[in-house]
């Protein structure tokens, strides 16, 4: 029975250490956070990071479980993403309210009401 129990455990970890050797595509440029509510605090959303490979491509939040109502980027990783900006928009094409973001600041929308739906980061060469 202990040696069924090794073996176990020894497959488990052998599978978990393989798990975690996922690979990048790219540095990794930014980690931002994303809200249900207003003012940064409330339904935490949990966090999206940035690498390489999304540089100067537009993403929606589609699919989220709610509406993103506020925005912090929380860091910006150099050198990687030295030049890069993050911008958010509040339709899902990158293209309405666009605004720049800054680290560790606020963003909500300019309209009580408004979301979030789209984002893209764009740096000066391909990152």
């Amino acid at each position: 029975m202990q040696f069924t129990t090794l073996i176990a455990t020894v497959a488990t970890l052998a599978i978990g250490t393989n798990a975690a050797a996922l690979r990048r595509d790219g540095a990794r440029l930014a980690q931002f956070r994303v809200f249900g509510a207003e003012g940064c605090s409330a339904l935490n959303d949990g966090f999206y990071t940035v690498d390489e490979s999304d540089a100067g491509t537009c993403h929606t939040f589609v699919g989220d479980d709610e509406a993103v109502a506020s925005l912090n980027l929380e860091v910006l990783n150099s050198p990687a993403a030295d030049g890069c900006t993050l911008y958010i928009y509040t339709d899902d094409a990158c293209s309405q309210g666009q605004r720049a973001t800054s680290v560790n600041v606020c963003n909500n929308p300019a309209t009580t009401g408004e979301t979030w739906n789209s984002w893209q980061i764009t740096c000066p060469t391909s990152a």
